[in-house]
């Protein structure tokens, strides 16, 4: 699997304060707001890219039973493909591949430690969540 992008996102019910302690102290940007996820981008001159997410644990991983403490997001060229070659190992999903409608296409699967791996391509964002976009 080529992966192009990964962030992590981490489960809480202090999504505030966390998004307060990161602005206050590492001067960052609020990218995506949606009060149940938020994520933030980290300012740097070498590596733009470096962002943070923080989900209500009742969202995490769909909202299922979820043991582990992080989600991976894997953003990857063609999901369907990944999840076709992960189906044929047996590993259980978390989530069937489903179009979301915050702009994602996407699976998920837990690793050993059960936090989860959330595998996904872009896809077009409903207006429901576009005003949820800071950046």
């Amino acid at each position: 699997m080529k992966i192009n992008d990964l962030s992590i996102t981490i489960h809480t019910d202090k999504i505030k304060e966390c998004v307060d302690f990161y602005v206050r102290h590492f001067n960052v940007k609020i990218t995506f707001d949606c009060e149940w996820y938020v994520t933030i981008q980290f300012q740097s001159h070498v590596n733009p890219d470096i962002f943070l997410s923080f989900i209500k644990p009742e969202y995490g991983a769909t909202g299922k039973a979820f043991s582990g403490g992080l989600t991976l997001n894997l953003n990857v060229d063609n999901v369907d493909s990944e999840y076709a070659k992960i189906q044929q190992t047996g590993i259980p999903f978390i989530e069937a591949i489903t179009d979301h409608d915050w702009g994602d296409r996407a699976f998920s699967i837990n690793d050993p430690l059960g936090n989860a791996l959330y595998i996904y391509s872009p896809r077009e964002m409903s207006a429901e969540y576009q005003n949820a976009v800071k950046e």
